[in-house]
């Protein structure tokens, strides 16, 4: 019987250091009060997988000569640090099933920081929220798709699995740009199937949050609404529990312009946002316990 939420939280683009959602999680557990013990969080630390590759690319193009041998001296070099380690990853992230793809990298280490959750909760029952920042929501949505659409993946088996997954919160989300790759924009399946009915299943939710001045911020509603009759029963389940908020996050200098994209951490309305769906989620749990998935 679980009386305790795993939370994942995985970053967005650009490099970011152990420790980078430390601001948010205090700021969560804060508004939580005595029921932040109830909570396991566990970041989601996936740029490092891209660090050897980028720092290769920068080694190559300092190499760059012209025909006559004269050195290639690239200009602007902060800012081109910048797009490799912040745009690159968004590049090279997609569907790719080779062993040393940027995709199964990146999903390897999603599944050592699932592990490692189950590992400290100890508890097969226990729900779990993912909380998931620009980039971070659109590789969470395909890992889980993967992880759904098992047949679709001869090695499916090599990823651990979220079978009490019941909330996702997105903020700072383009999952609708990657979108375009697709005739039909298909949701994953949210609860999890294997979640047990009972008042933990009917609390879940998709709560994406944005900014409007954010231009890598997006409505997610909309997206899989518009083809609902092409969707299965479970995917339109998913799709009624989709909720599109507004937040107005950072300062003087950035919450007026597309910079308030890095600014969802500090911002005291989504820590409470995520704070108030959490404590639902404990009343539920404490209301109807769950022993394990379905």
């Amino acid at each position: 019987m679980s009386h305790r939420i795993g939370i994942l939280v995985i970053h967005g683009m650009g490099s970011q250091r152990p420790g980078y959602a430390d601001r948010l999680t205090a700021s969560i557990s804060s508004s939580l009060g005595r029921r932040s013990s109830r909570i396991v969080w566990q970041e989601i630390h996936w740029a490092d997988a891209l660090l050897d590759r980028e720092a290769q690319l920068g080694r190559d193009m300092d190499a760059a000569v012209t025909p006559l041998g004269a050195p290639v001296l690239l200009r602007w070099r902060r800012t081109r640090a910048f797009v490799v380690h912040n745009f690159g990853d968004a590049i090279a992230y997609h569907r790719d099933a080779s062993s040393g793809s940027a995709y199964r990298l990146i999903h390897r280490v999603v599944s050592a920081s699932i592990a490692a959750l189950k590992h400290n909760l100890d508890d097969q029952a226990a729900p779990v929220v993912v909380l998931a920042h620009s980039l971070g929501g659109h590789i969470m949505s395909n890992y889980i798709w993967d992880r759904q659409h098992v047949s679709a993946r001869q090695d499916a088996d090599e990823f651990e699995a979220l079978p009490t997954l019941t909330s996702i919160i997105t903020f700072g989300c383009s999952i609708p740009l990657f979108s375009l790759s697709f005739d039909v924009a298909e949701p994953i399946l949210l609860p999890s199937p294997e979640l047990p009915d009972g008042a933990v299943r009917r609390m879940a939710r998709w709560i994406n949050v944005l900014d409007p001045d954010d231009v890598l911020a997006w409505p997610l509603r909309p997206l899989y609404a518009r083809h609902a009759d092409r969707l299965s029963g479970a995917q339109r389940e998913t799709l009624a529990r989709i909720e599109d908020r507004l937040v107005d996050v950072g300062g003087l200098l950035t919450a007026w312009n597309p910079a308030s994209h890095t600014r969802y951490d500090s911002d005291d309305d989504l820590a409470r946002t995520i704070a108030d769906h959490l404590d639902d989620v404990l009343d539920a749990l404490d209301a109807a316990p769950i022993t394990g998935p379905a």
